[in-house]
C-alpha cells in the first residue's frame, strides 16, 4: 500500500501520541513519521521526516502548541488541528476538529478517526461523513472475504500438546487494541512469563506497558536488558530493539538486540521467537494477533516444528488479517479464533487442559 499522507504531529504529549498512532495505525495510507521534539523547528523536523501534514493538538497541554501555530503560518505543510470547543483563531486553510476528551476510549475507524483520516488525506474533516473510497477498508470488514479466508484454511493441527513453559505474542496494525483484550480477559489463569513483540517506534513502548497493566491488571513492564522473566508477568518489547532470551544458570532473561530489522521492523516477531525455541525448544505457545506482513510466519514454522503450538487471531476480528493470516494459511495453527475467545484457549494450553 503506497502511503498517502506522511504526517508530523505538533504538541501533542506522549500519552496524545499513542492514542493517535493507535487511531491512524488503522489507514494503511496514513503514516505518522515522527514528532516535533522540543527546540527543533518545523521545517528541520519536517525536512528530516519527509512528511508533508502536520497534526497539531492545540487541545491539549503539550508543548509547542503555540509555536507550532506560528510556523505553520509561513510553512508550506498542510495543517489539520484538533481543537478543544471553539476553533482556533487566524489559521485559513487548515482543516479543524473538535478533539474527543478520552482519546484512551476512542476506538478504532469511530466517527473522529474517519473524521481525522478524511482531513490528513486532504478530503473534508466533517466527523459523520464516511472516509474516502481511496482508504482501504480491512478485510474484517468485508464479509465475503472473510469467509473465502476461512475456507481456505488448511486443516487445523489436531495434536497432544505439551504445557508450554513461556507463552509469546506477537501484533502490529490493531495491537494495542487487540493486546488488552486478550491480556484481560486472562485473568489469573496463566502463570508462565509472557513476552510480547508490538511493532512500535521506540519512545512509545513504555507508555503501552503502563496501559496494557492498567487496563489488564496483569503486571506489565517493558522489557530491558538481564531482566530476569517472572511467572504470571508480562515483558514487552522495548521499541526499536528486538526481544530475545538467554538462559542464565537456572534463569531465564531478557537480551535485547540491535541488530537489522527483520520483516522492515524491530522489533521484530521472528527473532522473538526463535529465542524461544532456542531456550525452551517446544515447550512455548506464539499467539499472533492482528497486524500488516507477515512477521511470526517463520518463527512460528520454526516453533511448530520443536514441538510447540500456535493459536492466530481470526480474519473477522483482525484490523489487518497479514500476520494471523500468514501462520494459519500456512497451516501451522492449533486454532484461528476471534479475539474474544482466544483467551480461554491459551488458559486452557496453559494449564495443560486443551
Amino acid at each position: 500500500m503506497t502511503r498517502r499522507a506522511r504526517v508530523l504531529l505538533a504538541g501533542a504529549d506522549a500519552r496524545m501520541r499513542l492514542n493517535l498512532r493507535r487511531l491512524l495505525a488503522d489507514f494503511p495510507e496514513i503514516e505518522v513519521a515522527g514528532h516535533i521534539r522540543p527546540g527543533t523547528s518545523l521545517d528541520e523536523a519536517a525536512a528530516r521526516t519527509t512528511a508533508g501534514v502536520l497534526l497539531v493538538d492545540a487541545a491539549g497541554d503539550g508543548e509547542g502548541v503555540a509555536e507550532a501555530l506560528a510556523a505553520v503560518r509561513q510553512s508550506s505543510l498542510r495543517c489539520v488541528v484538533l481543537t478543544g470547543a471553539r476553533p482556533c483563531a487566524d489559521m485559513p486553510g487548515s482543516s479543524q476538529l473538535p478533539r474527543p476528551g478520552a482519546m484512551e476510549e476512542e476506538p478504532p475507524r469511530s466517527p473522529f478517526a474517519r473524521a481525522l483520516a478524511n482531513a490528513l488525506l486532504g478530503a473534508p474533516a466533517t466527523i459523520g461523513t464516511p472516509a474516502p473510497a481511496s482508504l482501504s477498508v480491512p478485510p474484517s470488514s468485508v464479509p465475503q472475504a472473510a469467509a473465502r479466508a476461512r475456507q481456505a484454511i488448511p486443516p487445523l493441527r489436531a495434536r497432544t500438546l505439551v504445557r508450554p513453559e513461556i507463552i509469546a505474542i506477537g501484533s502490529s496494525t490493531g495491537g494495542p487494541q487487540a493486546l488488552p483484550e486478550v491480556l484481560g480477559r486472562l485473568g489469573g489463569r496463566v502463570h508462565q512469563p509472557i513476552v510480547v513483540t508490538q511493532h512500535m517506534p521506540a519512545s512509545f513502548t513504555a507508555m503501552l506497558a503502563e496501559h496494557l497493566g492498567r487496563r489488564t491488571g496483569i503486571p506489565t513492564v517493558e522489557a530491558c536488558d538481564g531482566m530476569r522473566l517472572e511467572p504470571g508477568r508480562v515483558h514487552l518489547a522495548p521499541g526499536g530493539r528486538h526481544l530475545l532470551l538467554a538462559r542464565e544458570r537456572d534463569v531465564v532473561v531478557c537480551k535485547l538486540d540491535d541488530g537489522a530489522p527483520e520483516n522492515f521492523c524491530r522489533p521484530a516477531v521472528d527473532p522473538m521467537l526463535r529465542a524461544v525455541v532456542r531456550v525452551h525448544g517446544g515447550r512455548a505457545l506464539a499467539v499472533i494477533l492482528t497486524g500488516m506482513g507477515q512477521d511470526g510466519l517463520l518463527g512460528c514454522r520454526g516453533l511448530v516444528e520443536a514441538g510447540g503450538a500456535v493459536l492466530a487471531q481470526d480474519e473477522a476480528t483482525s484490523v489487518v488479517w497479514g500476520m494471523p493470516g500468514a501462520v494459519a494459511m500456512a497451516g501451522l495453527c492449533q486454532a484461528v479464533l476471534p479475539l474474544d475467545k482466544l483467551a480461554d484457549s491459551i488458559a486452557a494450553i496453559a494449564q495443560g487442559t486443551p
